[in-house]
Formats: structure tokens, sequence, C-alpha cells
């Protein structure tokens, strides 16, 4: 994919609440946004909010010659294969992680060794269900496959290893009709919502849904708990009718009449 021009709808949601988010979705949805930097932008798509939703497996030769194959469980079969270049770095690996003999996850590497790449199979029927997209061996983009057709319908956008947007195409007609902005950096389950219902490629104002509104509401509506006091530092303050200190080393030291001290 491309890394030049993407609508951004959601782009300053994080920073919005609710009624400055349904104020500014017309404009918001109708701009394309442009990376100063396009080598760190997410990978886009083509113009409108079309998608390419085939599901791109990665070449990996588990077959070459110097691959190096481990039997974790004794069955004569690979359950790890490495596939390093000529110089011995490793540039891909496939796991069985089940032991089942079939494929489930390969992983790729950038020069440095750290992970790139990673194709996932869920549901065991030998193609890719999630492919996840790392730089610098932090991830910033999940390409994933929800309903079991093959192609891709959803894909989670990150940024300092936290995931700030999702785009989705809900029904499967290569189209992005969902956008969600992850607004709460402290719950990755909380969320602004918006969805395409008139099919123009925007997202409509009367559909955003902020998923914590109620939980929010409750919380602000609960009245704090009262603080219990601090507990008193041991042997801060002497106890009234305390007994007599101990020296060290001697019997106590009985108090005297008139508030006299022993010689």
């Amino acid at each position: 994919m491309e890394s030049s021009r993407f609508p951004c709808p959601f782009r300053w949601a994080r920073s919005l609440g609710v009624a400055a988010l349904l104020t500014s979705l017309p404009a918001i949805g109708a701009t394309a946004c442009t990376s100063a930097d396009p080598a760190s932008a997410p990978p886009t798509f083509p113009t409108g909010a079309e998608r390419d939703t085939e599901v791109k497996h990665e070449a990996c030769d588990m077959a070459a010659a110097n691959a190096q194959r481990f039997d974790a469980n004794g069955d004569g079969k690979p359950d790890m294969t490495r596939v390093p270049d000529a110089a011995g770095r490793e540039l891909c690996r496939v796991l069985d992680l089940n032991f089942d003999g079939a494929i489930d996850v390969f992983v790729y590497y950038d020069p440095a060794g750290r992970e790139r790449r990673r194709e996932s199979d869920y549901d065991r029927d030998g193609r890719a269900d999630e492919i996840v997209s790392s730089r610098d061996g932090a991830v910033f983009l999940k390409e994933r496959e929800t309903n079991f057709d093959d192609k891709l319908d959803t894909w989670d956008y990150y940024e300092g290893g936290r995931l700030v947007r999702r785009e989705r195409d809900s029904d499967g007609d290569g189209l992005v009709d969902q956008w969600w902005a992850f607004n709460d950096p402290t719950d990755d389950r909380c969320a602004l919502v918006a969805t395409d219902r008139n099919v123009d490629g925007k997202p409509d104002p009367e559909t955003v849904l902020d998923l914590c509104a109620e939980a929010r509401a409750k919380q602000a509506a609960t009245p704090p708990k009262p603080q219990a006091p601090a507990p008193r530092p041991s042997g801060a303050v002497p106890l009234p009718n305390a007994p007599a200190p101990m020296p060290p080393g001697g019997a106590p030291i009985a108090p005297q009449p008139g508030g006299a001290s022993p010689r």
C-alpha cells in the first residue's frame, strides 16, 4: 500500500468532546490529510473509501537449504522453522503453535532483527486472519479479517504502542463505513464510533456513539468516598499514662515528685 494521502475523519477526535465532534465531523470527513512524514504515516488506501481487502501473504522460503527446523514435541514434524539469509541473519520464522502440523504464524524481521510483520491464522484454515505491521519494533497497523470471507475488513492504527483509530468495512463491500476514535488513553474500551448510513464515504454526525458516556456519567454523579484518616506513625506521640521508657541497660526511670529529674 502507498503512504501518501488518507482520509482522517477522527485524527483530532481524541482531543474533542462529543459535542465538538458532532460539529466537526462533516468538515473533517471531507478532508484528505497529507502526512509531512510519509514514512511515519499508516499505509493508506485508494481514493474515496475503497480499500484493498485482499489478504496478502509475504513469501517465506521455509524449504530453503539453510533453513533451520526444530521439532519441539518429537513427532517428526517441524514446529518452528527459521529462514536466514546468506549472512545468517533471520529473515522470517514459521510457527506451528498447537502441534497440529499446520502453520499458525509467519513472523518477519527487519535488518536489525526486530519484528516488522506477523501473519496469524486463528481459525486453522491455512489463511491469515490478522496481519500486524511494525516499524522499529513498534506496532503501527493491524489488518484483520473478522467474518471468515477471506477479505480484510478492519484496520487498527497505533501510535506509541496505543490503539488510537479503527476503520471498518462492516458489510464486506470494500468501503469503509465505520470509524472508531479511541479517546481515552487510560481505557482502550472507550471510543467514539460513527457510521456511514448514506453511503457517501463519510461518517454521519447523527450516528456518533460514545461507548463510555454512560460510565462517565455515573462516575461524575457518584460523590467521592470520604478519606480515612492516615494512621498515626508508631511511637510518634506517647499515650497518656504510658509506662516510663526503659533506658538502655537499666531499670525504668521513675517519675519524681514535682517533676524533678533523678540524679
